[in-house]
């Protein structure tokens, strides 16, 4: 799962850079504060309705 998901990280990753590019963002810091919050995630569930729509996201 995590090798599918790779090539999308790196973009994202390649997206965030070439942001805090452009809004003059330390891009380490920001780099940081992203892996912070991405530690923080195991453990979270989120629930997501929308009409006859209902996702649950739980992250381990």
């Amino acid at each position: 799962m995590a090798l599918v998901l790779l090539p999308v990280l790196v973009l994202v990753v390649l997206a965030a850079i070439v942001a805090c590019l452009v809004f003059r963002i330390r891009v380490m810091r920001a780099l940081g504060a992203g892996w912070r919050v991405v530690s923080a995630l195991p453990g979270a569930r989120f629930d997501i309705e929308q009409g006859r729509l209902a996702v649950l996201v739980a992250i381990r």
